[in-house]
């Protein structure tokens, strides 16, 4: 799966492009972030982008949308209600563990798939301090986008190494991991929420 709405919109705006993408189209589209990091990652191994300065635009990106998250929770808002749904048990198990060990629960929460935007929420609705939740979300994301920045970076490098007949080949099984990848994410969040019903 070439993803290619992000990929035509990524080469289209550059590295405005990474950020608005995390922004906007990533928080209605069913494509785990992770797998966009991934491609990322792949497209600076190509020497696409620089993967310090697309990882800074992709943290600013999920920055961005993390404090706006923050402080709709924090005031009540009616969207993240709608947002997030009927899950009084994923709340109320993640609110008590946010409460005893705040920086230990948003990186979890920052590395279970598809779950990483119910730290900012949780965050606001505890009324933690923001400066707080920010240091803490901070380090989280910057460890989970370096990690998937890396992690596509070197799965490019490692096929350059056994493919180096064909390029054609090598993208394709790419985009065939990146797909098998997406997969089993998007069946575990669907196996979460029917244990969470």
């Amino acid at each position: 799966m070439e993803h290619p709405g992000f990929t035509d919109f990524i080469e289209k705006f550059g590295y405005v492009g990474i950020f608005l993408w995390f922004i906007s189209f990533d928080q209605i589209t069913p494509i785990p972030e992770e797998i966009s990091l991934l491609i990322i990652g792949y497209f600076s191994a190509h020497g696409v982008f620089n993967p310090v300065i697309s990882g800074v635009c992709s943290m600013a990106g999920f920055l961005a949308v993390d404090t706006a998250y923050f402080f709709l929770s924090k005031k009540g808002s009616s969207f993240i209600k709608k947002r997030t749904g009927n899950r009084s048990s994923v709340v109320s198990s993640f609110t008590k563990k946010l409460k005893e060990h705040t920086a230990k629960t948003i990186f979890i929460l920052c590395f279970i798939p598809r779950m990483r935007m119910w730290a900012p929420i949780l965050a606001g609705s505890v009324k933690l301090s923001f400066k707080r939740f920010l240091l803490f979300d901070s380090i989280a994301l910057a460890v989970f986008t370096g990690l998937y920045l890396s992690l596509g970076m070197i799965f490019h490098r490692s096929l350059a190494a056994m493919i180096t007949k064909t390029k054609g080949l090598q993208n394709i099984i790419f985009f065939a991991a990146i797909f098998v990848i997406g997969a089993l994410i998007i069946f575990f969040v669907m196996r979460r929420k029917k244990k969470a019903q």
